[in-house]
């Protein structure tokens, strides 16, 4: 069997009798006005050699990389698994591959990650961006690289695919004050860095307001000690308290940090958080929480970004999908 870093296009060009031009529309597919026997030849020294062409050259022959840049905030959480999980099956399905990149919420970061994605010439960009994504996206328009935005619907983005944040918040809240629990503790990691906290955020506030049930909120970030959190929750238990946590990955850490107050779970306080599947239906209690269709938007995302990459009409220009209310033990 030969060498594939020795064989290029004019090698089975020439053992096979014809063009590099017909080399290339049988490696590309286009092998309609080809006949059978020209078909075979071609195959048979491909498979003699093992030939595969290089991506690189494949990309300048065709125009495309059939490459696409997804960059998400923290890919640790399982929101964001199912996210990129769902990115990768629409692309396999598109004939596209991706490659992944994690700001960590820095908008420096973020720009780093898209500068090298340029640079290896992707055809479009998943971005779920840091706080306001201009900047990101007037670097890629320059580029002319389409960009969709992720889990975030900023007014300066062309395409966006995000969940009913607001609306399902707002209902989740209700449901649950509407369960006895006489005010309400927002626990949130920073609003401002992401567009759907912020609807959380806001829905929530304004879910309680409506109840007539007070609403206190205090920003965690990752390093706030479980005591600081044990002790927030301590001091609002003069009524039954409904703890909401609008951040995936800030659930586990205030579970955990209430555990002293696992027994006064559901009866004297409440906890509601997002996401979680994996681990909420077999803790003790179990968690309510509001349930994202992640893996759906993720491949919703890719497909409406490659479409618009190939020129294809889609039947939507951004999408908002609807999530669950799941509730649980913890506010029964």
């Amino acid at each position: 069997m030969g060498d594939s870093k020795r064989v290029t296009i004019q090698t089975i060009a020439d053992e096979a009798r014809v063009s590099k031009s017909t080399v290339s529309c049988f490696l590309n597919g286009k092998r309609e006005k080809m006949s059978a026997e020209t078909r075979q030849r071609i195959a048979d020294v491909i498979e003699k050699y093992d030939y595969r062409p290089s991506a690189a050259a494949r990309s300048l022959t065709a125009g495309r990389s059939s490459l696409l840049g997804v960059i998400v905030c923290d890919i640790t959480n399982g929101f964001a698994n199912r996210l990129v999980k769902g990115i990768a099956q629409a692309c396999r399905e598109g004939g596209y591959q991706i490659l992944v990149g994690t700001s960590e919420y820095e908008p420096e970061a973020e720009r780093l990650q898209l500068e090298r994605m340029i640079d290896m010439k992707v055809d479009g960009v998943i971005l779920q961006p840091t706080g306001a994504p201009t900047d990101s996206i007037d670097l890629l328009r320059r580029a002319g690289i389409p960009v969709i935005c992720i889990d975030s619907k900023p007014e300066d983005a062309p395409l966006w695919v995000t969940t009913s944040n607001y609306c399902s918040t707002f209902q989740a809240v209700a449901q649950c004050l509407q369960r006895g629990y006489a005010r309400c503790l927002l626990l949130s990691a920073d609003p401002g860095l992401l567009t759907s906290r912020q609807e959380r955020y806001q829905a929530c506030r304004e879910a309680a307001g409506r109840a007539g049930a007070p609403c206190r909120a205090e920003i965690i970030g990752a390093e706030t000690p479980d005591g600081d959190i044990l002790a927030l929750v301590e001091q609002s238990l003069c009524d039954r308290t409904l703890v909401f946590v609008p951040s995936c990955w800030l659930l586990p850490k205030v579970f955990r940090a209430l555990a002293p107050l696992h027994t006064e779970i559901p009866e004297r306080l409440g906890l509601l958080g997002f996401d979680n599947e994996e681990w909420v239906d077999f803790s003790q209690p179990s968690v309510s929480t509001i349930v994202q269709p992640a893996f759906q938007e993720g491949a919703t995302t890719a497909a409406l970004l490659i479409d618009n990459i190939l020129g294809k009409p889609s039947p939507l220009c951004s999408a908002t999908l609807e999530c669950e209310i799941v509730l649980r033990g913890s506010t029964r």
